[in-house]
């Protein structure tokens, strides 16, 4: 087979593999598709967590050795801390990720366990299934903000992640979701699925306000805009670290929360809402094609919505 190897910073190269063997409780699946978002073109950059050499894609679905078509929930806990049994993995402190600290959908097939699998309903075509990772972060982000329908909203971003807070508010009968980004194409999708404006620049302040980016700018523009008694939900990662005004937090009784990926039941949540999305926001691309449009989105083009891996071709 063959996939995509990130060898060192900003060096990709397509490689032959011998196809992958099922290990116990694994299966392996042929990856239709592997979404692209701020994890592989910062990872691209910075690999950070990722081992080197590594294949990245945790954005995957595909076809099943039985034939069905399935998502791949890529994230794996230890199942024996208190994290686990209460269905948070993501707090577990041996998390992982599929297309992270181990080969991901860049890659033509790929060995996963079994109970990763999550099958796809037949409406669901592959480019609308490229954002249920990333829409799965969404729901966990907005379970942990706890909007009233009648909360006003801010996100901040309107990439994958955005625009999952986006559906996930629009889903909850809010009617005052605004959004920021420098993207009219991701502006257009926000609109579509459900944002009452859109704005580059925000000026007001809301109930609750989500930080899709997570640069510095990013983070102080949200602490900014979060009203007194709000909640801003951090989300993006794109800076590790950053300067808050901790005085106007602690004055105007502000909630920081942090959001991080997502459990079980919320992955299966989000199949539904990228059912929302519309497969023309989806560049399919071909392993040639991947390097170039990761270099696009780190000089802030992105022009491209939604960018989509078919390593086997369009299936």
């Amino acid at each position: 087979m063959q996939a995509l190897l990130l060898e060192d910073s900003l060096i990709l190269r397509l490689r032959d593999f011998d196809d992958p063997v099922a290990g116990p409780g694994e299966v392996v699946v042929d990856v239709a598709v592997a979404g692209i978002g701020g994890s592989e073109y910062l990872g691209y950059r910075n690999p950070g967590l990722r081992p080197l050499p590594n294949i990245m894609g945790h954005g995957i679905a595909g076809v099943a050795p039985d034939g069905g078509r399935v998502a791949v929930n890529p994230l794996r806990g230890c199942g024996a801390c208190a994290f686990c049994w209460r269905g948070q993995a993501q707090l577990c402190d041996s998390w992982s990720l599929i297309g992270v600290q181990s080969p991901g959908g860049f890659a033509q097939k790929l060995s996963v366990p079994e109970d990763s699998l999550v099958a796809l309903p037949d409406s669901i075509t592959w480019e609308q299934a490229s954002f249920i990772e990333p829409f799965a972060n969404a729901v966990n982000a907005w379970d942990l903000a706890q909007a009233d329908p009648s909360a006003a909203i801010a996100v901040l971003g309107a990439g994958s992640l955005g625009l999952g807070v986006v559906a996930s508010a629009s889903a909850a009968g809010c009617k005052i979701i605004q959004v920021s980004d420098n993207s009219a194409p991701r502006l257009a999708a926000a609109a579509t699925l459900g944002a009452e404006a859109i704005s580059k620049q925000m000026a007001d302040t809301y109930d609750i306000v989500f930080d899709t980016v997570g640069s510095a700018e990013s983070r102080q523009a949200a602490a900014a805009l979060t009203a007194k008694g709000g909640r801003c939900i951090f989300m993006g990662f794109a800076t590790p670290t950053s300067e808050i005004d901790f005085a106007e937090l602690i004055r105007g009784q502000k909630q920081f929360i942090g959001a991080f990926v997502y459990s079980a039941t919320q992955f299966e949540r989000a199949i539904a809402l990228a059912g929302k999305t519309q497969s023309s926001w989806v560049q399919n691309l071909s392993f040639t094609d991947v390097e170039p449009l990761l270099k696009r989105y780190l000089k802030n083009d992105f022009s491209t919505l939604k960018g989509a891996l078919r390593p086997n071709g369009h299936q």
